[in-house]
């Protein structure tokens, strides 16, 4: 099994570039280092067809499972999680439970914040380590390879 940089982040209201445009720089910047990520974002069809069953309860919850379980497995194969909370204090569930998960699978864990952003306590007391830019969160992912 590869070690992998699991980028966790919302992925709910947001617009597709937030949810994107970090991860595509965050990627280029791991590969430039021979390390490979897995993006959440790649399964965003699956985000899609939220939309389309809202009607439907049990297909509804279905999907949500099965992205969540992807998603877990995906953190599971990581070494790293690189995890963007900003501006989510009290918010972005998926993301903490990720965070969590992790934590409890003994991984890395990286967040990136703004400076003026207040994480949660218990997310800063699981995080390995605290940066306000992308380029010294992914920098500091490197020295964990």
């Amino acid at each position: 099994m590869k070690d992998y940089v699991y980028a966790a982040g919302s992925m709910e209201a947001v617009s597709e570039e937030h949810m994107k445009g970090w991860r595509r720089e965050a990627e280029m910047m791991l590969n430039e280092a021979g390390i490979e990520m897995l993006d959440p974002t790649r399964r965003v069809s699956f985000h899609d067809q939220l939309e389309e069953c809202l009607e439907d309860v049990q297909r509804n919850m279905n999907t949500c499972k099965r992205i969540f379980k992807q998603d877990l497995q995906d953190v599971a194969a990581s070494r790293v999680i690189l995890a963007d909370v900003r501006r989510c204090a009290g918010r972005a569930v998926g993301t903490h439970m990720e965070i969590m998960f992790g934590h409890c699978k003994n991984k890395v864990i990286i967040l990136w914040c703004d400076k003026d952003d207040k994480p949660h306590p218990f997310t800063q007391a699981i995080a390995t380590e605290i940066h306000f830019s992308l380029e010294e969160a992914v920098k500091a992912v490197k020295s964990y390879y």
